[in-house]
């Protein structure tokens, strides 16, 4: 690797080694570089037949490495192979673990990917940080009111990280409903501040109180969050962060 992509705070740990208590997040950073041949040989058909679909090699790389590495991880928890682990989709596309198995979540992009782990429900996602000329555009038509008052606020690297913060944390919001695209964006309140918070939520089904957002960045260049659904009974869950590191 011609640089470090993750942050020292990542615990470099083989799959199996770590065991998920109850209240415990575990968060996986994947660096998507490197030989991907092992873990791409642990694909199972129907992700070969996505593979075959993708036409550039840098992103059939990162495809094998970032689903082998999953498959990998989760095997580590089930004590299965992981060659052999089945998923299902949920009604909207969501993946789960066939049977009983920890859910998890995955996200990518540039060379890092990311997999979280826990025993409620969850989403993450991971963006890396880079200047985007319709910064302001994009937040004007997807953030709530309140989220766009406090970002016009700030400027700068200021707004930049801010805009981040808030769209890794609505991201990782939707995926953990299992919604994707078809929820919009602007009928909850995400804060973008340094304390990550579910402020509001307007469908009618959730509230705020059942849910933690947590910040879970994996390196100066990136934005990272995760929402975990704590439930009417709530607890504070325990990050323990590591970087996966094949034996």
């Amino acid at each position: 690797m011609d640089e470090r992509l993750v942050d020292p705070a990542f615990a470099p740990a083989a799959p199996g080694s770590v065991v998920l208590a109850d209240n415990e997040l575990h968060v996986w950073a994947v660096p998507l570089t490197g030989d991907a041949d092992r873990l791409g040989a642990l694909l199972s058909d129907k992700e070969r037949q996505k593979l075959e679909r993708l036409r550039f090699a840098d992103h059939r790389r990162r495809f094998e490495i970032g689903h082998g590495a999953l498959r990998t991880i989760l095997a580590g928890y089930l004590g299965e192979d992981a060659a052999a682990i089945e998923f299902v989709n949920g009604p909207r596309g969501k993946p789960y673990v066939s049977g009983k198995g920890p859910f998890f979540n995955t996200s990518h992009s540039g060379k890092l990917g990311i997999v979280a782990i826990a025993k409620v429900e969850l989403g993450v996602d991971l963006e890396k940080v880079r200047h985007l000329e319709s910064l302001t555009e994009i937040a004007r038509r997807h953030f709530s009111p309140c989220e766009w008052d406090h970002l016009s606020l700030l400027d700068g690297e200021h707004r930049e990280l801010a805009f981040y913060r808030c769209w890794t944390r609505k991201e990782a919001y939707i995926k953990a409903l299992g919604e994707g695209l078809s929820m919009p964006l602007d009928i909850f309140d995400v804060a973008i501040d340094g304390d990550p918070r579910l402020l509001a939520c307007r469908d009618g089904r959730e509230r705020p109180e059942w849910w933690r957002l947590l910040d879970v960045s994996p390196g100066p260049s990136f934005a990272a969050a995760v929402a975990l659904r704590v439930g009417e009974v709530p607890f504070e869950p325990v990050v323990r962060r590591f970087e996966l590191v094949m034996e």
